[in-house]
């Protein structure tokens, strides 16, 4: 029964991405960052393998956690360099516990990186532990200075529940609170 909850769960999850509403441009997306009250959800760069984890492990103990390989550092290290880029020298970076989160943030360079539970990984299968990350994360994006551009790092399952968009290794959504508090996908980012 579960095998088939997680089943029926991911294909909602395709079908929603496949009929999502048409995103802007990488350039057009990049000029919005420069707009008051635009937020980054950035999904923490490639990190291989299977590993068991639970959000009740040493965090500080990344030999038991799945981590960035050689290309994961190297992908964040660009996704750094495309926001010094289009003018960003300074972030504010909140990031996951995982140590793959917290090391993309760090090896992006654009700042100190506060840690943050509400974005730890939230597994699929569990719905209420996704609707509780999604009402968490939405919270967290309310509370982010207008005026202060910011990045949160975390993983794809909660980008999901917080913004219902699916993003691959590295890739950024930019989001902002419409005037009722709903989070708005304005568009994504691929950092080659």
């Amino acid at each position: 029964m579960l095998r088939l909850r997680v089943a029926l769960i991911a294909i909602a999850l395709s079908v929603q991405g496949l009929c999502s509403t048409a995103f802007a441009a990488d350039d057009e997306t990049w000029a919005l960052l420069k707009k008051p009250g635009h937020i980054v959800l950035l999904r923490h760069s490639n990190a291989p393998g299977q590993v068991q984890e639970s959000n009740d492990m040493d965090f500080k103990n990344c030999a038991i956690q799945r981590n960035l390989d050689a290309d994961g550092r190297a992908q964040a290290g660009r996704i750094g360099d495309a926001f010094r880029k289009h003018g960003f020298k300074q972030v504010k970076l909140i990031s996951s516990l995982y140590c793959r989160a917290l090391d993309t943030a760090k090896l992006m360079k654009l700042g100190a990186v506060t840690p943050q539970p509400v974005l730890n990984q939230v597994f699929l299968a569990d719905i209420p532990a996704m609707r509780e990350a999604g009402a968490k994360g939405r919270a967290l994006l309310k509370a982010v200075p207008a005026k202060q551009l910011t990045v949160l790092v975390s993983h794809v399952t909660n980008i999901q529940a917080i913004a219902s968009v699916q993003l691959d290794s590295g890739q950024m959504a930019v989001v902002h609170l419409d005037p009722a508090g709903e989070v708005v996908v304005d568009g994504k980012i691929t950092v080659p």
